[in-house]
């Protein structure tokens, strides 16, 4: 797109010499309400404004500090501020949404800056090779439970602010969906492993293989420890509602099929494989499958607009092969009598109202249904989290950990720790972005608590922008990049700026 200057729109006028000048009106007073006079011997007051890019990010991202600092060559000071505010960019800089692109101010000009890729390559740099120096733990104790992108921000933050951390893992492997859920091919297993370098070393105990309600309560933990978080995520798969009740070995859920193939197991999934479900447990498992050489087929009840998972994950699915059908809704498996998936009988639907999501419920087309040749059938319509083991100490919904706006959990007044969520086990967004954010708002609250200060306050004092995402540099009275004063609660969007003074270049892609 070729953007005209505004140099390019305004009146032309040539003087052929400076004795032709028209006269030029000038005052010397002041008409208060419009300075015309005096205004020429005032100094301009700077201030450093937020981003929109780093106004949009839900873990309130430095990522003009950390490019700032790219471009003068100073990668390790890149490095440093990336972490202040999203401690692992080897991660995130591979499977965060880019929320901060989608709110770049280029996009008005020519496109958006390819921050993720800047910050996935300070994450690959330094990772193994950045390791801060262990914390004295002279706070209070924390208990993480679960080792997903929730809990290890807990972990990180909490560790940052003196608690004694321990992270507590029912898996034999630590990270939760970081390991078991998401495919190796968008997150190498090294990536998650070095930043459980970087946590071990920064003091935090690990504890694989430890369950609450098998290994021990919660309220075994509420008694040995001054604060909980819990960040167990959402492991539970939903079923189908399929007519009868199909039993076959080649009928199994997107997560256990994900979790298992990281795992090492392997699976004879056939020639043709069908995923029913539109979600990204979806497609990872459909991309998957493909890589494990099956035909692969996603069914979906509504159309690819609804679709809840990531536009590029459903184009890269379909660029390596797999098949989209959209409008449909499974009716039933047809088995073979010793057990063998043989075909899928799904019905055609049409789109209705709006439901309570905001997307238009499908609707099934009387007596239109067709079948669908599979060997396996892996489903994902759906997780939730496993909240047997914490029901009779926390408030939940039944499909989530209920938690007030400092995602803290309401428990029994009897004087042990308190208990908060965050990531996948409450409600809201379930990316790996916002389960940062929350894992790093927790452990600040916690510190608030722990300190006495009046939490709302401070809340307010260190929030980005307009939006949830909070400075632990503010928090900490860490100095900002920039050398004027910093306002981070207004921010600056593509509107506010003369575009005219920017060059159009392309979109840098990795």
């Amino acid at each position: 797109m070729t953007r005209e200057p505004r140099s390019h729109r305004a009146r032309q006028f040539d003087p052929a010499g400076w004795p032709n000048m028209p006269a030029l009106n000038a005052s010397l007073g002041d008409m208060l309400y419009n300075k015309t006079g005096g205004w020429r011997y005032l100094k301009p007051k700077y201030e450093d404004k937020t981003p929109n890019c780093q106004n949009v990010c839900p873990a309130g991202n430095d990522i003009e500090a950390f490019i700032a600092l790219l471009l003068k060559d100073d990668l390790e000071a890149a490095y440093r501020f990336l972490i202040r505010e999203e401690p692992f960019p080897s991660i995130l800089g591979r499977v965060c949404f880019r929320f901060c692109e989608a709110g770049c101010n280029r996009i008005a000009l020519d496109d958006a800056v390819n921050i993720q890729s800047l910050e996935r390559y300070l994450g690959d740099r330094f990772a193994g090779r950045y390791m801060e120096t262990p914390i004295e733990a002279f706070g209070p104790s924390l208990a993480v439970v679960g080792s997903g992108p929730a809990g290890m921000s807990a972990a990180y933050y909490g560790r940052m602010l003196g608690f004694k951390v321990t992270i507590l893992e029912k898996m034999p492997v630590l990270g939760g969906v970081l390991r078991v859920g998401i495919p190796q091919y968008r997150l190498p297993r090294e990536a998650v492993a070095r930043e459980f370098d970087r946590l071990a070393a920064l003091g935090v105990e690990l504890k694989p293989g430890q369950e609450i309600g098998r290994d021990l309560s919660l309220t075994e933990l509420r008694t040995d420890n001054d604060f909980v978080f819990l960040a167990s995520g959402a492991h539970q798969s939903l079923a189908p509602d399929w007519a009868g009740s199909p039993t076959s070995d080649f009928v199994f859920s997107g997560l256990d099929f994900l979790g298992r193939t990281a795992l090492g197991d392997r699976f004879d999934l056939g020639a043709r494989v069908l995923v029913i479900g539109g979600g990204n447990t979806a497609i990872d498992a459909a991309r998957t499958a493909i890589r494990l050489g099956a035909q692969v087929t996603v069914a979906y009840r509504r159309s690819e607009k609804e679709m809840p998972a990531h536009p590029e994950e459903i184009q890269a699915a379909r660029e390596e092969g797999v098949v989209f059908h959209f409008l449909v809704s499974p009716e039933e498996i047809e088995t073979t009598p010793d057990g063998k998936v043989q075909a899928v009988v799904l019905a055609r639907m049409d789109l209705g109202e709006p439901d309570e999501s905001g997307r238009r419920r499908p609707v099934k087309r009387p007596g239109d249904v067709f079948a669908i040749e599979a060997d396996t059938v892996i489903t994902a319509i759906g997780e939730r989290p496993g909240l047997g083991a914490f029901q009779s100490v926390i408030p939940t919904t039944g499909s989530a950990a209920l938690v007030d706006g400092w995602l803290q959990a309401g428990t029994p007044n009897d004087g042990l720790a308190p208990v908060f969520a965050g990531g996948d086990m409450i409600e809201g967004p379930r990316t790996v972005v916002h389960a940062v954010a929350a894992g790093k708002k927790a452990a600040l609250v916690m510190d608030m608590i722990h300190k006495g200060l009046d939490v709302a306050q401070t809340l307010d004092d260190i929030r980005i922008g307009g939006g949830p995402a909070l400075s632990f540099a503010a928090y900490k009275g860490l100095a900002p990049l920039g050398p004027g004063p910093l306002n981070r609660h207004t921010v600056v969007t593509a509107d506010q700026m003369v575009l005219d003074y920017f060059s159009q270049i392309p979109r840098v892609v990795s």
